[in-house]
């Protein structure tokens, strides 16, 4: 529609020549942005809205429907497995906790994800995933005399502007407000310098310590471009402390991605 519209000369004698020319409509791939639920699933999805070269407004096909639809509207959809696994949930239950918290429980393994835009979807799985897991601990539980106070969920946020589309933000306010989440954030359009996710990484100095000292894990999630801009940065800030300096920094990232605490999804 968009090739007959913007080049009128192009002439079809009958629609079933222009449905032979048609390719097959794609499914779109959504991640889902709630924690594991036998009953409900939640999406975060931007309306894709543009104008041509030609100046013609354009709408997204899968996003204006999933837009328009109205409560109780059925949807057709289907579940694959996702980019991410193996999310570290061993819990340390706390004593002699002085703050309050009746023993609230910390993870083995602390977890670092970095996203921009509708990327926060399956980290928010991710993090909502490790908060059920800390308010309704397994077995796989270890006692801890000594606990330490500071959050073992680190997010990275960006988008453009945090009057628009700071997705989630109410929730990430009352889990830092409760010690269950370090929040760093880049809203590339709020001053006259762009600011995004890989800057605030490199300021916040948070992976070397993540990684190194605390063994944690790293999730990325976002467009490829952000994608390869975030793992240059992870590189970066590594080899910086490592002996043998970059190299030595891809080859600990890809051991980490062996190990499952390194994934990435990404999108073009």
């Amino acid at each position: 529609a968009d090739v007959l519209h913007d080049f009128d000369a192009v002439q079809l004698t009958t629609l079933d020549t222009l449905l032979t020319l048609l390719p097959p409509i794609r499914p779109r791939h959504f991640s889902i942005a709630s924690p594991p639920s036998p009953t409900e699933l939640d999406l975060c999805v931007a309306v894709v809205e543009g104008t041509t070269p030609l100046g013609r407004r354009y709408h997204g096909l899968c996003s204006s429907y999933l837009g328009a639809l109205q409560h109780r509207d059925p949807v057709r959809l289907w579940i694959r497995p996702g980019s991410f696994g193996r999310l570290p949930l061993a819990l340390i239950t706390k004593t002699g906790d002085d703050t309050g918290s009746g023993g609230a429980s910390q993870f083995h393994t602390p977890v670092l994800c970095i996203g921009a835009g509708t990327g926060i979807a399956p980290l928010r799985s991710l993090i909502l995933h490790r908060e059920n897991a800390r308010l309704t601990p397994s077995t796989d539980t270890d006692t801890d005399s000594h606990p330490v106070h500071t959050p073992d969920n680190i997010l990275v946020f960006g988008c453009r502007s945090k009057d628009s589309d700071y997705y989630y933000q109410h929730e990430w306010a009352g889990l830092v407000n409760s010690q269950r989440l370090e929040l760093h954030t880049a809203f590339s359009r709020d001053q006259w310098h762009k600011i995004y996710v890989q800057q605030v990484l490199r300021d916040a100095k948070i992976v070397e310590k993540h990684v190194l000292e605390k063994g944690g894990a790293i999730y990325v999630a976002g467009g490829a471009k952000m994608v390869r801009a975030v793992k240059d940065e992870l590189v970066e800030c590594l080899g910086k402390v490592l002996d043998g300096g970059t190299a030595t920094a891809q080859r600990l990232l890809k051991k980490l991605q062996q190990q499952g605490k390194f994934s990435v999804e990404a999108w073009s």
